[in-house]
């Protein structure tokens, strides 16, 4: 392997779960390479300026700080499963996190720390690829949900012919789920998940996937 394939296997595995001097750095890498794919994203949901919040995977924390210019009345909670990007959240939303009107905590997607029915928005950007069990997973981020409540997945790299060549090569570098946009709805609708919607933007390669928990749910 040479060390440029090596340099970016390292960065794939760094996303996976920041630490140490070169998770820092992956954070803050993340806040910026992602702000232009949430912002399609979150164009694709009204988020009330009273809802609650959840942030699956949230990293660096500056999708956080967009939740919560977008919900000032609401509680908005963000996990993640590497003790370093909490603290990373945690320290770019200071303010936020002092006042309550955040929270930040470590923890996994497959054992979400809240009461069912909690949140009217879930959100994960470009995490998926990394879930232990993204079916199970799915289900657990509907639990914590209220009924009528939204979950938005965001992801640049799933199965699409255009862009296939280029996702390709990050799957060489680290195991990812790759799936396509069919799959998606159909494990969306078997964690029980009704009005499911699946968007591309075929120009940048990215997708969202957005689904409701039943009102009687």
């Amino acid at each position: 392997m040479n060390i440029k394939r090596a340099w970016k296997k390292l960065l794939m595995e760094q996303c996976r779960r920041p630490g140490g001097i070169l998770g820092e750095y992956i954070g803050r890498r993340m806040n910026r390479s992602h702000y232009a794919l949430t912002t399609w994203g979150l164009s694709q949901v009204d988020v009330a300026p009273d809802q609650d919040i959840l942030d699956i995977g949230c990293g660096g924390g500056r999708t956080l700080a967009r939740l919560a210019e977008l919900a000032p009345r609401g509680r908005i909670c963000g996990i993640d499963a590497s003790p370093k990007s909490v603290a990373l959240s945690r320290r770019h939303n200071a303010k936020a996190v002092a006042s309550g009107h955040m929270e930040v905590r470590q923890a996994s997607v497959s054992a979400l720390p809240y009461r069912g029915a909690t949140f009217h928005l879930a959100t994960a950007v470009e995490t998926h690829y990394f879930w232990p069990d993204l079916a199970a997973d799915l289900i657990e981020v509907r639990r914590v949900l209220r009924p009528g409540g939204r979950f938005l997945l965001l992801a640049e790299v799933y199965d699409t012919p255009r862009f296939d060549a280029r996702n390709r090569k990050w799957l060489e570098l680290v195991p990812m789920t790759y799936l396509t946009p069919v799959r998606f709805r159909e494990l969306f609708e078997a964690a029980g998940f009704v009005d499911v919607a699946v968007h591309e933007e075929p120009d940048q390669g990215w997708l969202c996937c957005l689904g409701r928990k039943p009102d009687a749910a």
